[in-house]
């Protein structure tokens, strides 16, 4: 007992320690970015859109990545139907999303890249060709059966730094990887101590969330792609 008292002990000081550099050399909270839609348009029988970050990632979120801190970049977009004197319809919803961690000793970039029930991991050795992918949600299609009426896309967009349960999943991911793309098992949480010090170092580091959502004009099929996002 007093062996695995000690090994806990040691557990969480490195996660004091740990996030006390991070909290030293990163600065402040991260300022805000929006989304929008980089086109919009028909092709084949379906709309086609990607929803991307419009500006840059705020320094202070880039340099907690590159110190080994898990980020999430999650997608999420609505295609509706707009029905006056009802309900709009919701057409269909997809969603993709990116978890990225940087190996400082490998010095590379993990990005686990999921889209429905497609899961890629990617070995990137550039932090901008890493930042270039997570950074839009890529080529999304909604097919259509009917394209008459009135409709309107709806994105939002979130950028999330690691919470202990995240972390602990991407670690589970990263060193059992994701062939077969099975779901991690992230049951070996330390004990509820390490958790307190690991959320409340992060809390103190003032890193907070990022998130937007975009709606574009409503459009008939015929007039696309002459669409502008409306924040």
């Amino acid at each position: 007992m007093r062996a695995r008292a000690r090994h806990l002990n040691n557990h969480n000081i490195f996660y004091f320690i740990w996030f006390c550099s991070l909290i030293v050399l990163a600065g402040s909270a991260s300022a805000a970015s929006s989304a929008e839609f980089q086109y919009i348009k028909y092709e084949k029988g379906s709309i086609v859109t990607d929803l991307a970050i419009d500006d840059s990632l705020p320094a202070d979120l880039i340099s907690y990545m590159n110190k080994g801190v898990p980020i999430s970049f999650n997608y999420e977009i609505e295609l509706w139907k707009s029905r006056p004197g009802w309900f709009d319809k919701l057409v269909e919803k997809v969603a993709a999303s990116y978890r990225v961690r940087y190996d400082p000793w490998e010095k590379q970039y993990s990005v686990l890249q999921s889209s429905g029930d497609l899961t890629i991991e990617n070995a990137l050795k550039s932090e901008r060709e890493t930042i270039d992918l997570v950074s839009s949600s890529g080529r999304n299609s909604f097919a259509l059966g009917d394209t008459d009426g009135v409709y309107y896309i709806i994105g939002r967009m979130t950028v999330k730094t690691m919470s202990f349960s995240n972390y602990k999943e991407v670690e589970s991911w990263l060193k059992g990887g994701i062939s077969g793309a099975k779901p991690p098992d992230v049951q070996e949480a330390p004990d509820q101590f390490g958790e307190f010090v690991f959320n409340m170092a992060l809390k103190i580091s003032g890193l907070k969330d990022i998130s937007d959502e975009v709606k574009s004009q409503e459009f008939k099929v015929s007039q696309l792609p002459l669409i502008h996002p409306q924040h």
